[in-house]
C-alpha cells in the first residue's frame, strides 16, 4: 500500500486515492494543510494499484522531449485581459470544444477553495481562466476522465506538471483523444494560509468574498498585475502583487507544499503535451511581442501537442524561440525553489494569526542580512572597478 514516509515524496495528486479498487485510501489534511493518503488497512487487499501510479514513485519513466518553443499571445485582446498571460490555454480549450469534448481544469468553490471541474461549453469555460495560487482538489476528476475517453470523447486536462504526470499514471495508456497542457509553476502555496487570508479580510471589509482574480492587469499592466477581489456589499480590494502579503508569502517559498522544494517535474522533458506559462523577458528577447498585456511561452513536448498548436496558430502572433532564452534555466519553473529558513517557525505561528500580516515580517531580512547583503555588494563593486 502507499505508504508517505516524507512529506517530499507525495505531491497530492491523489492518483492513489482514485485508482483505489474498495476506496480505502482518503485524501487528509495535514497541520499545514496540505493532503496525503490515508491508508484504511482493515479493507485494503494489498492489490498494489496505488503504488503502481503514484507519480513520484515512477518519476522519469516518461519523459517527452521538447520539440518546438514558441512565444506569442491569442490576438483576441478581451480574452487576453481576462487569463494570466497570453490567452493560449483558452484558444486550446475552445479547439477541445469545438470537436464537442470537454476541458478540465481548475475552477474556485463557492468558498473560494480550489477544484478541478469540467467545462463542456464556453460559458463554462470562463471558471477555469486564470490563475490560482492554490493547489487545486482533484475529487473523481481522474476517474471522471477515464469514462469520457473510454466514450471517445476529446478531453483536454490542464493542472501542473504533477498532476499531469498522475492523470497519465492513473490512467496507465496512452489515449488519442487526451491533450494534457501543464502550466509552468512556481509552487503551490497552503490552503490553511489562504483561507486565513480570506476571513482576514472579508473581517476587515464585513462582507463576503464575490469575486477573486489573482492575475489582473487593466490598471497596472502584466508585468506588475494586481491581486484583485471584491465583496458582497461592492467593496473591492486591489493591491500590486509584491505588496500583498498573501503573494509576499507565496514568491518568499515560506508556505509551499514539501514536494515543491524538491520537484521531480520541473525539467523541460514533462509528462505533458504542451507546457504553457509567461514568457518573463521577453521585453529583452523578442520586445515585438510585448504590449504589457501578457505574453506566453508555449513549449511543445508531443506530436499531439505540435498537431494542437498548428490549429490555434492563425489566431495568434507568434514566434518560434530558443528554448533557454524563452524560459531560462534559472527559472524557478525549471527548478525547485529552496525553502525560506523560516518556514518552520512560519507554520508554527500561523494557528495563532489573526492576520497575514503579523507573519510577514518572516520573510524580511534581520539585520545581520541587511549587513551581509550591503558588504557583499561592495565587494562586489570593489572586485568589478579592479577587473
Amino acid at each position: 500500500m502507499i505508504d508517505i514516509k516524507q512529506k517530499k515524496d507525495c505531491c497530492g495528486c491523489s492518483a492513489c486515492a482514485q485508482v483505489c479498487p474498495r476506496a480505502c485510501i482518503r485524501m487528509e489534511q495535514d497541520a499545514e494543510g496540505f493532503s496525503y493518503p490515508g491508508v484504511s488497512k482493515e479493507q485494503c487487499v494489498q492489490c498494489g494499484l496505488c503504488e503502481k501510479v503514484c507519480p513520484i514513485l515512477h518519476a522519469g519513466e516518461r519523459t517527452d522531449q521538447v520539440l518546438k518553443t514558441y512565444i506569442g499571445y491569442y490576438r483576441q485582446l478581451p480574452v487576453r485581459m481576462a487569463s494570466s498571460s497570453g490567452g493560449i490555454f483558452t484558444l486550446l480549450a475552445k479547439q477541445t470544444l469545438a470537436k464537442g469534448g470537454k476541458v478540465y481544469g481548475a475552477a474556485f468553490d463557492e468558498h473560494f477553495t480550489v477544484f478541478h471541474t469540467a467545462a463542456s461549453n464556453e460559458a463554462e469555460l470562463a471558471q477555469l481562466q486564470g490563475s490560482k495560487y492554490l493547489q487545486s482538489r482533484m475529487g473523481q476528476t481522474f476517474q471522471n476522465i477515464r469514462e469520457d475517453l473510454k466514450r471517445r470523447q476529446q478531453v483536454l486536462f490542464s493542472g501542473t506538471a504533477c498532476q499531469v504526470a498522475g492523470l497519465r499514471s492513473f490512467l496507465r495508456r496512452d489515449y488519442d483523444g487526451l491533450l494534457t497542457v501543464d502550466v509552468l509553476c512556481h509552487g503551490v502555496p497552503s490552503p490553511v494560509v489562504w483561507e486565513t487570508y480570506l476571513r482576514e479580510l472579508e473581517q476587515e471589509y464585513q462582507s463576503r468574498v464575490s469575486h477573486v482574480f489573482f492575475r489582473k492587469k487593466e490598471l497596472t499592466g502584466w508585468k506588475r498585475y494586481e491581486l484583485d477581489i471584491t465583496f458582497e456589499n461592492g467593496a473591492s480590494y486591489h493591491r500590486p502583487f509584491p505588496e500583498d502579503p498573501y503573494m509576499r508569502l507565496f514568491l518568499h517559498e515560506i508556505c509551499l507544499r514539501p514536494s515543491c522544494h524538491d520537484c521531480r517535474f520541473k525539467r523541460l522533458e514533462r509528462p505533458s503535451d504542451i507546457t504553457i506559462g509567461d514568457c518573463w523577458g521577453v521585453e529583452r528577447y523578442m520586445p515585438e511581442l510585448d504590449d504589457d498585456k501578457g505574453t506566453s511561452v508555449v513549449i511543445i513536448h508531443t506530436p499531439a501537442g505540435m498537431e494542437q498548436f498548428e490549429a490555434i496558430a492563425p489566431e495568434m502572433a507568434y514566434k518560434e524561440a530558443e528554448t533557454d532564452r524563452a524560459l531560462p534555466p534559472t527559472a524557478d519553473s525549471r527548478k525547485s525553489v529552496l525553502p525560506h529558513r523560516r518556514r518552520e517557525a512560519f507554520f508554527r505561528k500561523l494557528p495563532d494569526a489573526t492576520s497575514l500580516k503579523e507573519l510577514v515580517p518572516l520573510i524580511e531580512p534581520s539585520f545581520a542580512d541587511r549587513v551581509k547583503r550591503k558588504l557583499r555588494n561592495i565587494r562586489n563593486r570593489i572586485v568589478h572597478k579592479g577587473a
